[in-house]
């Protein structure tokens, strides 16, 4: 009788801890997908903005290119365009890995669940 109690003991300690692991796995869910939308915008406007500064890059390259141009003008306007491009680079590049990180999360809970799950009903 007491090791049927241990068991069950068990039993429920097992039921507790993949309870948890649902509850954990589904918040984390419910982050990625808010991840992804906002990803997905975040990439958008970044292309935008890109687009709009490789515009300005050539426009500073067709001026710096006529005879008498003002080189230092044109020098000003590329470390501008470099550096906001490192930044909106730099901007995406964090939600990525942020975005990533929940991902390789999802897919240990995940494994961990299923382990736990599939040693319970043995």
């Amino acid at each position: 009788a007491a090791r049927a109690a241990g068991a069950a003991g068990a039993a429920g300690c097992s039921q507790a801890a993949l309870d948890e692991l649902a509850r954990q796995h589904d918040r984390l869910i419910g982050t990625i997908l808010a991840e992804e939308e906002e990803l997905i915008t975040a990439h958008r406007q970044h292309i935008d903005m890109m687009v709009e500064l490789i515009k300005e890059e050539m426009l500073h390259l067709n001026n710096v290119d006529r005879p008498g141009s003002d080189v230092d003008a044109y020098v000003a306007g590329l470390d501008r365009i470099l550096r906001l491009k490192a930044e909106y680079i730099s901007g995406i590049r964090q939600r990525v890995d942020t975005f990533k990180e929940h991902l390789q999360q999802e897919d240990t809970l995940s494994k961990k669940f299923q382990t736990l799950a599939s040693s319970s009903t043995t």
